[in-house]
């Protein structure tokens, strides 16, 4: 692998600060000011480097664009479909995972569990 950009270094950085699991338009929003003429299509190209590189993950949740997450630890999301905020929680696992091997041959790699409903902000209003 490539050593990182200077910009590519300046927006994984940021995405580790953050836990809001931002869009590429929020990290272009946060990085401009800190970076000499940055573009909204070299924040955008620099998060698929590192999602190619598997520095960052890119979650295709329900919501409007996708969004990154540099926690890389094995978890789960909450997503609330009031205000859109996404939460991350210790990892839940399908009641049959360890069974899908056995019952159809199918190798598990990875489980990615979105919770979809509303987070305790939104609930109290």
């Amino acid at each position: 692998m490539k050593a990182l950009t200077k910009h590519r270094e300046l927006i994984f950085n940021d995405l580790r600060e953050r836990k809001d699991h931002p869009t590429a338009k929020m990290v272009f929003e946060s990085v401009r000011g800190k970076a000499d003429k940055i573009s909204f299509a070299t924040v955008y190209n620099s998060l698929e480097y590192l999602v190619e590189h598997k520095m960052v993950n890119k979650l295709n949740i329900e919501s409007d664009s996708v969004r990154y997450d540099a926690f890389l630890d094995d978890h789960s999301h909450l997503l609330c479909t009031e205000c859109g905020k996404v939460l991350d929680v210790a990892p839940l696992k399908l009641s049959d995972d360890a069974d899908l091997q056995s019952r159809l041959g199918f190798q598990v790699k990875h489980v990615d569990i979105v919770v979809t409903g509303t987070c305790s902000s939104c609930h109290s209003l």
